[in-house]
Formats: C-alpha cells, sequence, structure tokens
C-alpha cells in the first residue's frame, strides 16, 4: 500500500519500522534520569552536577542537530538514521553500566547523544514531507511514538537496574541494536528528502534571525522549565521517602499524560492555531509545577500533579516543531535541527543554574524557579506568529 494513507513514499511496514525506531531511540537519553538517585550516591554528585548533565547532554543531541540537519538536506540517506540509533543505544546503556565515575559518564552520555542528533533531523524532516494536510496532528501523531519510548525507558531502567545490575543495563543496548538492524534492513525503502535540483533555497541568517527570535526565546525558556523539573523529580521524590522502585513509574506518568496532551495539542492548533496552545500550556504546566513545589508527601496529590504537569507541558510539543519548520520553508532538516536544537540546548543548560539554587536554597525554590521560567515564557508568545500548523510546514 504506497500513495496513500499516512506516509507517501513508504508501506505501513515502512511506518511501522519508523516508529518503532523512534521510540527506541527517543528511550535512551532519558535512562539516566529514572537512576539518578542511585548514580548520585554511587559518583557522589550534587544536584548542580544533575542539572549539569542536562546541559551537557543536550550539545550533543540538541546543539548538533542543525548542523546533522544541514547535512541530512545536501545528502539525505538512511545511515543518519541507522547509524544514529546504534550510537545512541550502545552510548547510553554502556555509559550507565560500566563508566567509573560522574566524569567519565558525562562524556559517554555526550557521545551517546550525537546518536540521537543524527537520527532526529533527518526523520523529522522525512515524516514532515510524507504527510498530507494537517500536519500539526500528523507531526504529533509521530511523536507519540517517541513518547513511548520515554514511557517504557524509565521502567526499563529501573527493572533491570534492580533485577540484572550493571549487566541488565548494559543489555538495554540490545532494543536499539535490533531496531537498528531493522532499519538497515529496509534501507532501500527509506527515501532521500527532496531537494531542489536547480536552485537551492538561500539561507538568510539575518531575516532567519529576525523572524524567529521570539520563537527561539520561547523554546529556550519553555525548555529550561522542562529539564529543570524533569531532574529535580526523581530527586525531590526521593528527598521525600519515595521507593526508588517507583521512580521509572513516576516518570511514566509524565511522559504517558504528556503523549495525550501532546496529541490534543496538536490538533487543536490545526484549528486555532499555534499561539493559543503554547499559553495554555506554559501557563498550565507552571500552575502545575507550583503546586508540586508547595505540597508534602509522596501520596496521589503529588502524583495528580505530576500528571497535571506532563500533560501541560506537552501540549505543545508538536506546535513548535511545526511551527519551527515553517520559518525554513525548503530546508526541513535544518529547521528540525535548529528547532530541536539551538533554543532546546541554551534551555538544557539552564538546567545547571537550577540545580545550583536546589543545592543552595532547596528543591522547592528551584522548582518555583524553574515554574517561572514556564511562565515567561508566555512573553515570547506574543510575538510568535499565528498561522495554523495545517500548512505551515509544507516546505515545498
Amino acid at each position: 500500500m504506497r500513495g496513500s494513507g499516512l506516509f507517501r513514499h513508504n508501506s505501513w511496514i515502512d511506518a511501522a519500522i519508523w516508529a518503532i525506531a523512534h521510540a527506541v531511540n527517543d528511550g535512551y537519553p532519558t535512562l539516566y534520569l529514572a537512576l539518578l538517585p542511585a548514580l548520585m550516591i554511587r559518583w557522589h554528585f550534587t544536584e548542580s552536577q544533575a542539572g549539569l548533565l542536562a546541559g551537557l547532554l543536550a550539545v550533543t543531541t540538541q546543539a548538533l542537530q542543525p548542523i546533522m540537519g544541514i547535512w541530512a538536506d545536501s545528502r539525505g540517506g538512511p545511515w543518519f538514521i541507522v547509524g544514529g540509533l546504534l550510537i545512541g543505544s550502545l552510548g547510553n546503556a554502556l555509559g550507565l553500566a560500566w563508566a567509573p565515575s560522574y566524569t567519565i559518564f558525562a562524556v559517554v552520555l555526550m557521545l551517546g547523544g550525537l546518536g540521537n542528533a543524527a537520527f532526529h533531523p533527518h526523520m523529522a524532516a522525512l515524516v514532515s514531507q510524507s504527510v498530507l494536510g494537517h500536519k500539526g496532528r500528523r507531526m504529533s501523531g509521530w511523536m507519540v511514538s517517541g513518547m513511548i519510548g520515554h514511557i517504557l525507558a524509565p521502567l526499563a531502567a529501573v527493572a533491570v537496574w534492580q533485577w540484572g545490575g550493571k549487566f541488565g543495563v548494559a543489555g538495554l543496548a540490545l532494543p536499539g541494536i535490533a531496531a537498528a538492524g531493522l532499519l538497515f534492513s529496509s534501507a532501500r525503502t527509506i527515501p532521500t528528502l527532496s531537494r531542489p535540483r536547480r536552485h537551492p533555497v538561500k539561507v538568510e541568517w539575518a531575516n532567519i534571525w529576525h523572524r524567529g527570535r521570539a520563537f527561539f526565546v520561547l523554546v529556550a525558556l519553555r525548555n529550561l522549565g522542562i529539564a529543570s523539573l524533569l531532574t529535580l523529580l526523581p530527586i525531590v521524590w526521593h528527598q521525600r521517602g519515595g521507593a526508588f522502585t517507583q521512580t521509572g513509574a513516576l516518570l511514566a506518568v509524565v511522559y504517558s499524560l504528556g503523549m495525550i496532551g501532546n496529541v490534543l495539542g496538536g490538533s487543536a492548533s490545526d484549528r486555532w492555531g499555534p499561539r493559543p496552545i503554547l499559553i495554555g500550556s506554559l501557563l498550565g504546566a507552571s500552575l502545575a509545577a507550583v503546586g508540586g513545589a508547595i505540597g508534602t508527601g509522596t501520596g496521589w496529590p503529588f502524583w495528580l500533579t505530576v500528571a497535571v504537569w506532563g500533560f501541560a507541558v506537552n501540549g505543545a510539543g508538536a506546535v513548535l516543531l511545526v511551527y519551527g519548520q515553517s520559518l525554513f520553508p525548503g530546508r526541513l532538516g535544518m529547521a528540525s535541527g535548529l528547532t530541536m536544537g539551538v533554543g532546546n540546548t541554551v534551555g538544557a543548560f539552564g538546567a545547571w543554574a537550577v540545580g545550583i539554587v536546589a543545592q543552595a536554597q532547596g528543591t522547592a525554590v528551584a522548582i518555583l524557579v524553574a515554574a517561572g521560567c514556564l511562565a515567561i515564557a508566555v512573553v515570547p508568545t506574543l510575538w510568535v506568529g499565528s498561522t495554523r500548523t495545517t500548512g505551515g510546514a509544507s516546505g515545498g
């Protein structure tokens, strides 16, 4: 069945392989979060160093995505996703299992992030190029597969840590190797990106900055809040006496509700445009984070607050990606890389600063700081265009 349904260029078998690979790939960078309390004890590092991990990981998983995206635009081919998935799976799993210190783990984590940077821009651009209409809903649907990986990864990490120790954690590389093998077996069916043959699109950086500066500020502030709160969540849980075995379940709740929020937000943006979805997502996530900061204990109110935060903060995920692509017509790989790269990296390093606040003033104050960043991010949304996502990323 080619030329119909969700994907124009691929059979449903190929589409299923893409989704499986995306789920497996996106699970790897989140593995360490579920194990963060145990790693802090194992390598004796502080909250600020925990926040620094988010920034260091973003250097390779996010900051290098524009370069990988430009490379994908000019070269194309399946090796970005096949090789990227293989590198990411080996780096993240083996680093968690065998790294002897915080410093070495940070280096290996960054190396594993190179695979993620190679995988994402090419895949996101292929999906955007291969769908017909309603891009917000379609892109959010593809992003669901990645969020399934986010849901399963923390559960798997805690389980193998408890039952298999280092060898069990090292075994987490196997799903990535298997998924890379599936992609390799279907490599001939993976299309290259459509590129102009005679007149390539000229990238006018001054115009891009003029049109997109408010957008990048929005992305940076949003990701600062997200990266900080995701880092603080397992730490707060551990400080309040929560069981380590439930850390994975806590993160799975965040990502499960986030998946629902992502789908609903993408569909709503097709109808009402990105601005109301962005504002609602940011304010809802900020209020939920404040509720978590002022609460105590690990009972159902805490779980409910975490669920609401996960739902709210992910409601704008697909909206941001598609709008970012609309800023760069004809350069979908670069657009995906910049959308998921530059602003996210700046925001992730902000998690280091929030970690310093947590170390000096306590985690409750740090959560309030992160919540404030989400609220402040509403301001640049007033300058973000209101084009509906249905056709905004056509890319030509």
